[in-house]
């Protein structure tokens, strides 16, 4: 029978070549010289094996990754189109609020002015309420709202009220106390008859003695 190369109990071979086998680890395994060694390869297995799981590990961490940032990308782009309803939203309503401030303030302005022209229409016909509106129109023709008062422009040129009046009360004599149109002596054709009634734009395109018949006739101008 030959030799072994290796056993697990030197008792189990005869005891005239045991001295031929030495001890590795749990096995004895025969001194032979010139058989080459056996490369070791568990620990490059393990190496190996280690790079692989790695490998796997990167490969799906790289999908959940990726799947993070389609996500992400989705709920970006959610939001954005969310953002922009709220901003277009936002906009209109600041529109809006806009024309009504805009509208109420044309309405103080244009009250203010109607106030400053009645002041001079009253002040120069004071003895008569039809004269007096019909110059307080002429007068917010003159009239500006520079945003925080009311302002008068004869010729393109800044005047006070009294700077006015005394234009209106050059422009229109016969409406102003004072004058021929408010004379005690003056005779009323209206009188016996029925009250005449003129609209603004055609009082205006009358000649200015015209005017002034009417007005003493106790003509009424309507708008």
């Amino acid at each position: 029978m030959g030799l072994q190369y290796a056993v697990e109990d030197i008792n189990e071979i005869d005891e005239s070549v045991q001295e031929l086998y030495k001890q590795e680890g749990d096995r004895y395994i025969l001194r032979v010289e010139g058989i080459p060694e056996q490369e070791d390869t568990s620990g490059l297995k393990v190496k190996v094996q280690q790079l692989m799981d790695e490998a796997k590990d990167a490969k799906r961490r790289a999908k959940e990754l990726e799947s993070q940032k389609q996500q992400q990308e989705l709920s970006t782009a959610q939001e954005k189109g969310e953002f922009k309803n709220l901003w277009e939203q936002a906009q209109a309503q600041l529109a809006e609020k806009d024309k009504e401030l805009q509208e109420f303030t044309t309405k103080i302005q244009q009250k203010d002015i109607n106030i400053a022209a009645h002041s001079i229409g009253s002040h120069l016909a004071k003895s008569d309420a039809k004269r007096a509106e019909v110059l307080a129109d002429y007068a917010s023709k003159y009239a500006r709202h520079d945003g925080d008062k009311v302002q008068f422009l004869v010729g393109g040129m800044e005047v006070d009220s009294s700077a006015l009046m005394d234009h209106l009360a050059k422009e229109y004599p016969f409406l102003v106390d004072g004058s021929s149109a408010s004379g005690g002596g003056a005779t009323s054709s209206a009188s016996g008859g029925a009250t005449k009634s003129l609209n603004r734009a055609d009082f205006d395109n009358m000649a200015a003695s015209k005017k002034m018949q009417f007005i003493k006739d106790g003509g009424i101008i309507s708008d």
